[in-house]
């Protein structure tokens, strides 16, 4: 099963859930192609949130400033944040989205993997139930070491031309007025959300490969 599993794993894996497969050898994993991966999926990831960083802002520019009397539309959203700082005003807030990729991947990726060593009896497969908790922690310490990036995002998005001059600005000013408490505003609901979702993520994810590459060897 081994090499058929790294093979499809090869093919599929990208994106920021990347787990170490439990059938590589110390070796293998010494070897550094995990790492390999992980920056092929930071890379693809922040291509993408760059890529789509325009709606994403939109997004939250209709979230914050939309009302009942006094509605953002779609196509007047773009050209309202166009108008008020420029095209460029698009990708406010990119910057620290793309920042936070590579270390909430890699935090992610080590903790789960010490998560399933730790929860695994005398060095037993694990199960289902296993995954989900190892991949519901892992999620949850992730998040908790990335979140204020998550606000200082949010920040740059919703601020005005001019009003933060960057990351480590935006940063200074919203602890120098708000205090450190700022920084982890809306933190229990994410976790309340980030937490099923990780576990469902990254257990669905291995459970899937590990059965359809059952199947390959199989037939």
């Amino acid at each position: 099963m081994g090499c058929y599993y790294k093979y499809v794993k090869e093919i599929i894996d990208i994106g920021e859930s990347i787990a170490i497969p439990d059938d590589f050898t110390e070796q293998e994993k010494r070897s550094g192609d995990w790492w390999r991966r992980l920056v092929a999926g930071g890379i693809a990831g922040a291509v993408s949130r760059t890529c789509t960083a325009p709606f994403d802002r939109l997004k939250v520019m209709m979230q914050v400033h939309s009302s009942g009397s006094r509605k953002m539309r779609f196509i007047g959203g773009f050209e309202q944040m166009v108008k008020e700082g420029g095209i460029l005003s698009l990708w406010r807030g990119n910057g620290a989205n793309v920042f936070k990729i590579a270390p909430e991947t890699a935090i992610k990726i080590g903790a789960y993997e010490q998560y399933k060593k730790w929860l695994s009896l005398d060095g037993a497969k694990i199960g289902v139930v296993e995954r989900f908790v190892s991949g519901s922690l892992a999620g949850l310490t992730a998040q908790t070491c990335i979140y204020p990036m998550e606000v200082i995002k949010t920040r740059l998005a919703v601020g005005r031309t001019g009003q933060y001059s960057g990351i480590i600005d935006c940063g200074r000013k919203l602890l120098k007025r708000e205090g450190v408490r700022t920084l982890f505003r809306g933190y229990l609901a994410n976790m309340l959300g980030i937490i099923p979702y990780a576990g469902v993520d990254l257990t669905v994810y291995e459970v899937s490969l590990f059965s359809w590459c059952d199947r390959m060897c199989w037939t």
